[in-house]
């Protein structure tokens, strides 16, 4: 399925969606910062202050499996201290298009670590039970999500399901 946003932002949106970055750490986001670790690419995040107050904390996002170009096509022959977003040439989509490709994110992701596990169809973000979902795999989520202290139902239940 394309949607509308898809169309206005092509290239962000792939890149967005295989990373789950918010627009605070999108936008500080240095292509000397996407590096490969134990033959898997990674996203570091840095540190975001606005004044005193800590808006993220520095953490590597995953990528998604299978979206690593995606992400390499944006950040390929340009320099590390460059930025990946920012200016007209390439705009960071709108904060509800943003949120819509975190939730993509982190729904992939976590399938991505509990590949067997069948998820509830839309508009289903009821947990019975902590059976319904892998604790472990959702502690993965929110680590990469940058809140490795959210609580992994709640987590599932804005971001997963």
């Amino acid at each position: 399925m394309t949607y509308k946003y898809e169309r206005k932002y092509p290239t962000q949106c792939p890149f967005l969606r295989a990373t789950g970055l918010n627009r605070g750490e999108a936008w500080q986001l240095q292509v000397g910062d996407v590096i490969w670790r134990d033959e898997h690419l990674y996203v570091h995040v840095k540190e975001l202050r606005v004044r005193d107050w800590v808006r993220t904390a520095e953490h590597l996002a995953s990528v998604v499996p299978g979206q690593e170009q995606a992400v390499l096509r944006l950040v390929e022959g340009c320099a590390p201290e460059e930025r990946v977003f920012g200016g007209l040439a390439l705009p960071l989509p709108t904060r509800r298009v943003m949120y819509s490709l975190r939730r993509h994110y982190a729904r992939a992701l976590y399938l991505s670590y509990d590949p067997g596990r069948k998820l509830p169809g839309p508009g289903k973000r009821e947990i019975t039970s902590p059976r319904d979902y892998d604790e472990a795999a959702a502690r993965k989520v929110a680590a990469a999500l940058g809140r490795p202290d959210a609580d992994p139902e709640n987590l599932m239940r804005w971001y997963v399901l």
